[in-house]
């Protein structure tokens, strides 16, 4: 009876490891395949009601590397002023003029980050999603990284 519980033990064992490597590898697969696309979502204005502006992109790149490369960005423009700043969890708020733009950096693995922009936009206000969106493509162009933005329907 003990032979049959521990066989039936590594049986589990077993299936449940090839069954989870069969998901990293889904996962690989469908990252690869996002990896360099960015996204945007953008709220329909309503008047007199601020909207939401958001804009993300998963890179093949180590998540501290991101983070520097954007502080050296943020930081190479005096307009830029830095409002909130965590080094230890890769977030980071940017005003500009009346915008404020937040920028945090999520460690999906040890070389793969997801980059998220997201801002707030005063009613009457242009959205500074394109802004956001073109500075995620050139950090992108720092790093050596392919971007491009994502085409609707994909």
């Amino acid at each position: 009876m003990n032979s049959r519980r521990i066989a039936g033990c590594v049986l589990a064992v077993g299936l449940s490891t090839l069954w989870a490597g069969a998901a990293d590898a889904q996962w690989i697969l469908l990252a690869r395949k996002v990896i360099g696309r960015v996204e945007s979502m953008q709220q329909k204005p309503k008047p007199g009601v601020p909207t939401y502006d958001v804009a993300s992109v998963l890179l093949d790149a180590p998540p501290a590397t991101v983070y520097q490369t954007v502080l050296r960005m943020v930081t190479s423009h005096p307009e830029n002023r830095i409002t909130q700043r965590d080094d230890v969890s890769f977030n980071l708020e940017v005003s500009r003029g009346e915008f404020t733009v937040g920028l945090h950096v999520v460690a999906l693995q040890d070389k793969v980050s997801q980059l998220i922009v997201a801002s707030v936009v005063p009613p009457g206000q242009p959205s500074p999603t394109s802004y956001a969106v073109q500075h995620i493509l050139q950090i992108c162009a720092q790093m050596n990284v392919s971007c491009h933005r994502a085409e609707s329907g994909q």
